[in-house]
């Protein structure tokens, strides 16, 4: 859902030159030292990095480990599974169609805030030009109520409404640069109106894809697993990991992890992959459900850029209304005291 130090249209380009290289019967190493030369740009230190890694007998997973935090969540994870399954030509497709939908998403989110920026900025600086004229005017009227009048109250609002929004940005750009702190935030946003139920559809989303691949990769359901909880790249999901798996260990059902591992799956999800075991289709149900959520945390995610964009309306309206009811009352009390009343 938000943006990582790697460009995801940068990602989806690799992605699709390393199916089609891998396709073409190119080993990896060939494959990341061409990537390396002529690859996107922003890419280019890791695949050379990566090769020289391969070269030496390292494994794809642990190549991409240092730059996990670089990737957007299920890369790495659908790496090692593609490796460990001999299949990484599909993998990389499968990367990089579902880049290409979380890149559409996250393009539509952007330009559904367009407007409501511009308009709390533009509240911003209407109210900062409030004081500065009522300051050359010679009034000590206050418009705000805080005690910022003439051209030193306009700028100190100024620095102080933009300082404010570009501090908060910074420090979620800090905390999204780290992809462990990122999953503890989308943990802690599960909470928040309208946001929590797009993040929890993508976060499934995520599970289902990983579930899918490790399935039809053959691995054992501890190894599915363990890549499909950290795949949702969600805190509140990924703490259940360790109590999934030790189910499966003994021999239970992956409907029966689910249940245990106190992550947040719908009884749709659950009841599926329950249905799923038992009917031996686990790779067409979860591509289903997958689908769905997908479908479902995009629908969510417009809402919940609706409600953020009303919000910042009402912001910047607030801003202006406080100001407008204090020159009112300004008003009526200096008449008053012209009055004598």
């Amino acid at each position: 859902m938000f943006t990582p130090k790697c460009p995801l249209p940068a990602l989806v380009a690799w992605c699709r030159t390393l199916k089609h290289s891998l396709g073409a019967g190119l080993s990896p190493v060939r494959v990341f030292k061409q990537q390396a030369k002529s690859g996107p740009r922003v890419l280019r230190p890791i695949a050379a990095d990566v090769a020289a890694k391969l070269e030496k007998g390292s494994s794809l997973e642990d190549a991409f480990e240092p730059y996990r935090d670089q990737f957007p969540p299920l890369f790495v994870e659908l790496v090692a599974v593609g490796e460990t399954s001999g299949r990484l030509e599909e993998t990389f497709d499968e990367l990089c169609q579902y880049y290409e939908v979380t890149d559409r998403v996250r393009r539509d989110f952007r330009s559904q805030m367009i407007y409501p920026t511009i308009q709390f900025v533009a509240a911003i600086l209407i109210i900062a030009a409030l004081i500065f004229v009522l300051g050359l005017l010679g009034s000590k009227m206050d418009p705000l109520g805080l005690g910022l009048t003439g051209t030193g109250g306009a700028l100190t609002f100024l620095v102080v409404a933009f300082g404010t929004v570009g501090g908060l940005v910074l420090a979620v750009r800090a905390v999204l640069n780290s992809l462990k702190w990122k999953s503890r935030l989308e943990g802690m946003m599960l909470i928040v109106p309208a946001w929590g139920g797009a993040l929890k559809c993508f976060a499934i989303h995520r599970f289902l894809i990983a579930l899918r691949m490790t399935h039809e990769a053959g691995l054992r359901a501890e190894k599915a697993l363990h890549y499909g909880f950290r795949a949702t790249a969600n805190s509140v999901f990924m703490n259940g990991e360790d109590r999934a798996v030790a189910v499966v260990k003994k021999g239970g059902a992956i409907y029966d992890a689910l249940e245990a591992s106190g992550a947040p799956f719908p009884d749709e999800v659950r009841d599926s992959i329950l249905g799923a075991e038992e009917a031996g289709m686990m790779t067409e149900v979860c591509e289903r459900l997958a689908e769905n959520y997908r479908e479902d945390g995009s629908r969510k995610l417009k809402e919940a850029a609706q409600c953020t964009s009303w919000g910042l309306y009402a912001l910047g309206a607030m801003f202006i209304i406080i100001a407008i009811f204090t020159i009112y009352t300004n008003s009526i009390a200096q008449a008053y005291k012209q009055a004598g009343l």
